[in-house]
């Protein structure tokens, strides 16, 4: 095949992928998530205030929801916000424009490994790679997952190039270290990679013409680690420890071997996700399509057979590391922790795919890929274009623009915003409101302020402008003049009318669920 031919088609599927990345992006998911609003309302912050929402300077981790996110995505939204502002678009776009450069350092990285026969084999599994739900759905989020997962190919680029020429051994190190500061499972798997790396490939790494770039490696790791090092002995840093810390070793055990067997089962990785999180699903699809389990289970045996040549070992170590910082890091699966594996995963559905090609000719192989490619594509519409918006509304916050426009319009009301089922909901309302950073820094609670990277449990009730988030006192609220809000468990008809509320709006979802639910109180007859 000539270069341009081949240039042509990887970018035909670029173009592709990249028009089912930002088709709706502002619209699919059609909410916004707390954790998309806590970055992008700490990003307003920063471009505002040089601050973030608790009056931190340039943090070098984001406190955010009591997560203490990396700070890249954070800081690389800020730009984006100067120019073209703060849409839910503008965030995720990141996320697209990364899983787009994701693409291409799949295909030059599975071209280098030199373990498929046939190009076209190669071409298929860019495609599915740059199709899979997995990397779609990811594709289209406004927090940090996806820039993470980029950095982290990027750097895995060219560690394996590295076999041929040394120097660049340099690099795979600097943007694998760049990738710690942007995602939690990066933090955790880039330690864990070199590790595994320096002992599988000790022969190589060690040989004395070698070491001069492997000491200009470590000292590219060491000089930008500096900023992790100096938040390495707080609590902050190891927030996402909790899994080791509360757990009996029996239990953790226990819990690591079923969580790996789970997430490597042929039943979740195409037919039924195991992730119980809404947030993290799309309808009646799973993060790889059903018929690629056929591939995957012929690519695995390959793998396995084939282990002593250098491209599958360095496979086989993908697939083992890209998994141990999800399955430590907590007690349900977490398929956003799990993102790295998508990559040794489709790998080896090309193993499988060229074998498949090489055995029954592309006489037969040809016509049925193509068929199971448009099956693909309209399963992936029906799943994630139509079914997705509607059942998963809930999960993705959906509403809370509309009740900011609704408390806009009354700026002499003060309102009671329930937080019972969402505890972090006051961060999308401050997102929606535009409400200036530099007074929330005034009117936020003085311990967080104090000592930023101890790590405290999150308040339970904010108040900012005429808005207070908390649960409903009951005694007390029906007896002050203001509007109380909340989703249909929030307020109860039997409950409106022992307190005389009068309902002055409702919110629906496309299923015609109510979604959220405004009452005015009525003080004059209930507390008279």
């Amino acid at each position: 095949m000539t270069r341009k031919l081949s240039t042509l088609i990887l970018l035909l599927i670029l173009t592709f992928a990249g028009f089912i990345y930002f088709y709706r992006l502002n619209q699919i998911p059609n909410g916004f998530y707390v954790d998309e609003a806590a970055i992008a309302y700490n990003a307003y912050s920063i471009l505002q205030t040089r601050k973030d929402i608790f009056a931190q300077s340039y943090p070098i981790l984001f406190r955010l929801l009591g997560s203490y996110t990396p700070p890249l995505f954070i800081y690389l939204s800020v730009p984006f916000i100067t120019f073209f502002g703060m849409e839910p678009f503008i965030f995720r776009s990141i996320s697209a424009i990364s899983a787009l450069v994701s693409i291409i350092f799949f295909f030059l990285l599975i071209k280098k490994l030199n373990i498929l026969h046939s190009t076209v084999s190669l071409y298929f599994a860019t495609f599915f790679y740059a199709i899979s739900p997995w990397l779609i759905f990811n594709a289209r989020l406004g927090y940090e997952v996806t820039l993470a997962f980029l950095l982290f190919n990027i750097g895995i680029y060219f560690v394996y190039i590295a076999f041929k020429k040394p120097k660049y051994l340099i690099w795979g190190c600097f943007f694998l270290s760049l990738s710690t500061y942007v995602a939690h499972t990066q933090r955790y798997l880039v330690p864990i990679f070199f590790t595994f790396y320096l002992l599988v490939f000790r022969k190589f790494v060690f040989q004395k013409m070698n070491l001069r770039f492997l000491k200009l490696s470590f000292l590219v790791i060491l000089l930008t680690q500096i900023p992790n090092f100096l938040v390495l002995n707080t609590p902050a840093f190891w927030v996402k420890n909790e899994r080791l810390t509360e757990q009996n070793p029996g239990q953790v055990v226990s819990s690591i071997i079923n969580q790996t067997f789970t997430y490597i089962s042929p039943r979740n990785l195409f037919y039924e996700l195991s992730d119980i999180d809404m947030q993290h699903t799309i309808p009646e699809i799973s993060v790889m399509y059903n018929f690629l389990v056929i591939p995957f289970i012929i690519g695995i045996y390959l793998l396995f057979t084939s282990i002593k040549k250098t491209g599958y070992k360095f496979v086989l170590l993908l697939f083992i590391t890209s998994l141990i910082p999800a399955v430590f890091s907590g007690q349900f699966i977490s398929i956003q922790r799990a993102l790295p594996f998508l990559l040794p995963l489709t790998i080896i559905i090309g193993l499988g795919i060229d074998l498949i090609w090489e055995r029954i000719g592309y006489k037969i192989t040809l016509p049925i890929f193509i068929l199971l490619s448009f099956y693909s594509l309209v399963l992936l519409y029906r799943s994630y274009f139509v079914l997705f918006p509607r059942e998963r509304a809930n999960a993705w916050n959906y509403g809370y623009k509309e009740l900011s426009n609704f408390i806009r319009q009354s700026p002499d009301t003060n309102f009671v915003i329930d937080n019972t089922r969402n505890p972090r909901n006051y961060i999308l309302l401050l997102y929606f409101l535009d409400y200036p950073p530099s007074i929330y820094q005034k009117e936020v609670n003085p311990i967080y302020k104090v000592d930023y990277y101890r790590s405290l449990p999150p308040e339970t009730s904010y108040k900012f402008s005429n808005i207070e988030v908390r649960g409903i006192d009951w005694e007390k609220d029906p007896c002050i003049k203001q509007v109380l809000a909340g989703d249909k468990l929030s307020i109860s008809e039997d409950q409106a009318k022992e307190h005389e509320l009068e309902k002055v709006y409702e919110l629906k979802d496309q299923q015609e669920r109510i979604i959220f639910q405004g009452y005015k109180t009525n003080p004059e007859k209930k507390c008279k």
